[in-house]
C-alpha cells in the first residue's frame, strides 16, 4: 500500500496527463437509455427476484450492449427482461422464442425487440451476434447448446437455470436426478466454451427458490471479469445501474457466486471419469510431512556474486518433505483486474517519462518497485483468464533458481533445467488452462494450486541452500522464450536477476 500512495495520490488528485484519464473515461462511457417505467408496470405484481440469473453474467461481460432473452413464459421473460434493462449499457433486448412467444410491445422500452427461433436454433445470419443470452427456462434434457455458441461474440456469457439445488446427499454429477446437468456441463465444454460455472443462490425468496444457476464463458480469457474483486463489481455496478433502481444484487453477493459450494464439489469428485488431479488439490495432503520456517534461514546465496539472498536448512531435511506450508496461505496476490492497472500505469509512466511533470517520475518509481517485486520475488500466470501474481509472503520469496539441475525442491515430474529445454517451444502446459472447462474442484483451490505442489526432491544437508526451479514460475507461453533465455544468461553470469537488476538502478539514482 505505502509503495503505491504517492501514484495513487497523483490519480486521484487530478495531476494524471490527460492522455491517461480520457482513455479510461472512454473505455466506461455509456449514456442511459429511456426510463422503464412501463415494463416496470408490466411486471409490477411479479413478486419475483431474477437477479441471481441474470446479474451475474451481466457484470461478468465487459460492456454488454446486445442481449437475447429466450422466451418462455411471459412471467419468466418479462422478469428477466426487469433485470437485464436495469443495465444502462444495453441498447438491444431481444426475445428469442417460436412464433407464439416472439412478439412484444417495443413501446414498453425502445430497446426491446423480438426474433422468431425455430427449434431453439439460433443463427448468426437471422439473428446475429450476442453479447450475453439467458435462459430463464429450466432444461429439462441435454443438448449441447452449440447454436448458442456461434451466436455470441467472442467475449460471450451463456447463462441457464438449471432448475436444481444441489446438495452433499446427492450421488455423483451426471447420475440420477443429477444425469442431465452433468451432461449438459459436459457439452458445454465439448461445443467450445472454454471457461464453465456453477453458482447457487440459496435464497427462497425468488421465483426459482433455492437454485443453481450454469454460466458458460466463450474465452477463457473472460475469467478475469468473472474473478472481478469487489472494487471492480462496485465500480461495474455504479456505472451501469441507474440510481433510481432497485437492486438487490451487490458485490458481495457476486464474491460468493465466484466460488461453487462444498457440495457442488463433492458431487463433482464422485464421478469416476474425473481426473485424479483435479479432486487431489483438495487441501493438504496429510501424508506430507511438512519443513516449518523455523527450521529455515536466510543468508547470502551461494549461486553467483548477483543472485542475492537465499534459505538455507537449519537441520537436515530428508527427501519427499514440502517446505513452508504453514505460511503459503499468507502469499500475495495480485489478481488480474488490479494486474492489468498496475500495468497500465507502468507503461503510461514509462512512455511518458521526458513529461516535465514531476509526478510522472513519482508514479513510476512507485509503480516500477511493485512490478519488480511481483517479477523478481513471484511469478506470473494466466490461469485465472488473463494475467496475475502471486508472490510469497515469507521467506520463500527468497529461495534462488538452481542452475544447471541443481534445483532441490520442485513438483514430482520436474526433470528439466534451463539449459535443456528450447526457448522456442513453450511447453503444451502453458498453453492450456485448468484440466477442463468444468472444474468446480478447482475453482474451491484456486489459491492452494498456485502456491503449493513442491517437495524436496532428495535430502538436504543441514546448512545446505534450498533452491528452486524457476522454470516451474513461467506461468504464460509468452513468457517462455524471454524467461528461459533470462535464466540461462544468470546460470552463466552475463545477466543479472530481477531483485540485484533493480537494485543496483536504486543505487546508481
Amino acid at each position: 500500500v505505502a509503495i503505491l500512495s504517492s501514484a495513487f495520490i497523483a490519480l486521484f488528485t487530478g495531476r494524471m496527463t490527460s492522455s491517461y484519464l480520457s482513455t479510461r473515461q472512454q473505455q466506461f462511457n455509456c449514456q442511459p437509455a429511456a426510463a422503464d417505467s412501463k415494463l416496470t408496470e408490466t411486471v409490477e405484481n411479479v413478486l419475483f427476484d431474477y437477479e441471481a440469473l441474470v446479474h451475474p453474467a451481466m457484470i461478468t461481460h465487459p460492456n454488454p450492449k446486445r442481449v437475447a432473452v429466450l422466451g418462455g413464459k411471459q412471467q419468466q421473460t418479462s422478469a428477466t427482461l426487469r433485470e437485464v434493462l436495469k443495465h444502462l449499457s444495453v441498447k438491444d433486448a431481444v426475445i428469442l422464442g417460436d412464433e407464439e412467444n416472439a412478439h412484444v410491445d417495443n413501446a414498453v422500452d425502445a430497446r426491446i425487440s423480438a426474433l422468431e427461433m425455430k427449434d431453439q436454433e439460433c443463427s448468426v445470419e437471422d439473428h446475429g451476434l450476442f453479447d450475453v443470452i439467458i435462459d430463464p427456462n429450466p432444461f429439462k434434457a441435454a443438448t449441447d447448446f452449440s447454436s448458442y455458441f456461434n451466436c455470441l461474440n467472442d467475449d460471450g456469457v451463456l447463462v441457464l437455470n438449471t432448475d436444481t439445488i444441489i446438495t452433499h446427499k446427492d450421488p455423483a454429477l451426471g447420475i440420477g436426478r443429477l444425469n442431465v446437468l452433468g451432461r449438459v456441463t459436459d457439452f458445454l465444454g465439448e461445443v467450445g466454451y472454454e471457461s464453465v460455472h456453477l453458482y447457487q443462490d440459496e435464497s427462497s425468496s425468488n421465483d426459482f427458490g433455492a437454485r443453481s444457476f450454469l454460466v458458460a464463458l466463450k474465452s477463457a480469457d473472460s475469467r478475469a471479469d468473472w474473478y472481478s474483486n469487489e472494487a471492480e463489481v462496485n465500480l461495474r455496478l455504479h456505472q451501469r445501474i441507474s440510481r433510481s433502481e432497485s437492486l438487490e444484487f451487490d458485490s458481495p453477493t457476486m464474491l460468493k457466486y465466484q466460488t461453487p459450494p462444498k457440495a457442488i464439489e463433492t458431487v463433482f469428485c464422485r464421478d469416476t471419469n474425473v481426473e485424479a488431479e483435479e479432486c487431489g488439490i483438495r487441501g493438504f495432503d496429510p501424508e506430507v510431512v511438512n519443513v516449518p520456517y523455523s527450521d529455515l534461514s536466510v543468508g547470502k546465496s551461494t549461486m553467483g556474486e548477483y543472485s542475492g539472498r537465499g534459505i538455507f536448512a537449519k537441520t537436515d531435511i530428508p527427501k519427499g518433505r514440502a517446505v513452508g506450508m504453514e505460511k503459503s496461505w499468507l502469499s500475495y496476490f495480485i489478481y488480474p483486474s488490479a494486474h492489468s492497472i498496475i500495468m497500465e500505469l507502468y507503461y503510461w509512466a514509462d512512455e511518458n517519462e521526458d513529461d516535465e511533470e514531476d509526478f510522472v517520475e513519482e508514479v513510476f518509481e512507485s509503480v516500477s518497485a511493485v512490478v519488480g517485486f511481483s517479477e523478481g520475488y513471484g511469478f506470473w500466470s494466466s490461469l485465472l483468464g488473463r494475467s496475475h501474481s502471486t508472490v510469497d509472503s515469507g521467506l520463500m520469496m527468497f529461495c534462488n533458481h538452481g542452475c544447471n539441475g541443481t534445483y532441490n525442491l520442485c513438483h514430482d515430474d520436474a526433470n528439466d533445467s534451463e539449459d535443456s529445454v528450447d526457448p522456442d517451444q513453450p511447453p503444451e502446459s502453458l498453453s492450456s488452462t485448468w484440466g477442463s472447462a468444468f472444474s468446480p474442484a478447482f475453482e474451491r483451490n484456486l489459491r492452494q494450486a498456485l502456491i503449493s505442489g513442491d517437495k524436496t526432491n532428495r535430502d538436504i544437508k543441514k546448512g545446505e541452500e534450498i533452491l528452486c526451479n524457476y522454470l516451474e514460475f513461467i506461468g504464460r507461453a509468452s513468457d517462455w522464450e524471454a524467461d528461459v533465455r533470462g535464466l540461462q544468461g544468470q546460470c552463466a553470469g552475463t545477466e543479472l536477476g530481477e531483485i540485484s537488476f533493480y537494485e543496483r538502478e536504486k543505487q546508481q539514482a
